[in-house]
């Protein structure tokens, strides 16, 4: 290949730990030989059996935002504003880094369960996204972090994939043909499905849609990111779950009323009686509703999403002016339900399978 391509890397290793302590030096290099690292989650099995999933620089935007809204608070609410700035940007800091390492992710509290009983304990993946012009060359970097298997799938304009195995000489693996999907979605772990609509609204109304009409059940899809393209090239890129809408309305609700129970007890024990029970706990219930909202708003936009428009400007080929698409993902078997929940006219779609095998999982196309 001559021109880079997006590609998604699945890199598995024995121990819960490894693939984190490998991450960055698996970075450098992809780096080194001119590779794009768009994105890194973090994938963990302990010896109990325990699964747990996380993006480390969500993790750290998780834990810079609150830190940086939450002291702001602080500054503008205390009394000694500089140390109610320092106390309030460390609980920020704090609660933030927490609350990204355990769920800024989509899969649920039972969906990471049933992955963990399906892969070795104790193991650990790493599931990399990169803008590459050598699949080939993107699994031999793994080869000094000793892998148990790797697998990369490289992703071409029209949402066709080819998909590599092997950290020590790789080799292309067949593209399965429909007729064998049924036995893949009897081992299938996880599964990514991209589809790209003619139009820069049509992704979102499909969204909104699949949202509408039922909460995803087992298998059922669950978008990850809506990517609109519009004629002039610029991208607007929005994640239902955890981006800036889904969390303003979270801090709204929480920061408001704790800002109303908070208000009134202060308003009671400082003698206000009733009245000041009701009035402070209004007023101070809605002043921080206020700055929840900015809070989960800033927090939606930096740390809430996977990815930003930005870190996708090399990979137009894929999203091309006046365009759109959905990037979800399901557990399990793959169904028919799941698959036409994010169909549309016009629409074009790519499934690429986590597939378990001794050592880990390995990629397929379907």
């Amino acid at each position: 290949m001559s021109e880079k391509q997006l590609a998604l890397s699945l890199t598995c290793f024995p121990g819960a730990k490894t693939a984190g302590a490998a991450r960055r030096s698996l970075a450098t290099r992809l780096k080194s030989q001119g590779d794009v690292v768009l994105q890194t989650t973090v994938l963990r099995v302990n010896a109990g059996h325990r699964a747990s999933l996380y993006d480390p620089q969500r993790v750290l935007l998780g834990i810079l935002t609150p830190a940086l809204t939450w002291g702001a608070f602080g500054l503008i609410a205390g009394t000694n504003r500089l140390l109610s700035a320092i106390i309030w940007a460390v609980v920020g800091a704090i609660c933030g880094g927490v609350y990204a390492y355990t769920s800024e992710h989509l899969l649920k509290k039972d969906e990471l369960a049933r992955l963990s009983q399906r892969l070795t304990a104790p193991s650990s993946a790493l599931i990399t996204y990169v803008r590459t012009d050598d699949a080939k060359r993107l699994l031999e970097a793994s080869e000094p972090a000793s892998p148990s298997i790797a697998s990369a799938a490289t992703i071409s304009s029209d949402l066709e994939a080819r998909v590599y195995a092997g950290s020590n000489m790789p080799v292309e693996l067949p593209h399965r043909s429909a007729s064998a999907r049924a036995n893949i979605n009897q081992i299938s772990l996880l599964n990514m499905i991209l589809v790209r609509y003619p139009g820069t609204s049509a992704a979102r109304q499909v969204a909104a849609k699949a949202s509408h009409d039922a909460a995803p059940a087992r298998g059922g899809p669950q978008i990850e990111l809506v990517i609109e393209t519009r004629p002039d090239g610029r991208r607007r890129v929005t994640d239902p779950a955890q981006g800036v809408a889904a969390m303003s309305r979270s801090d709204v609700i929480s920061w408001g009323g704790f800002g109303l129970v908070f208000g009134a007890i202060v308003g009671l024990v400082g003698g206000g009686g009733i009245l000041g029970f009701l009035e402070d706990g209004l007023v101070t219930g809605i002043a921080w509703a206020v700055f929840g909202l900015g809070a989960g708003a800033l927090y939606g936009l930096w740390a809430g999403r996977s990815i930003s428009a930005l870190r996708l400007k090399g990979i137009g080929e894929i999203l091309p002016k006046g365009s759109s698409a959905i990037l979800a993902w399901s557990d399990g078997p793959l169904r028919d339900e799941t698959l036409n929940a994010l169909d549309g006219p016009g629409a074009k779609r790519l499934v690429l399978c986590f597939n378990p095998i001794d050592g880990g999982a390995v990629l397929e196309a379907v």
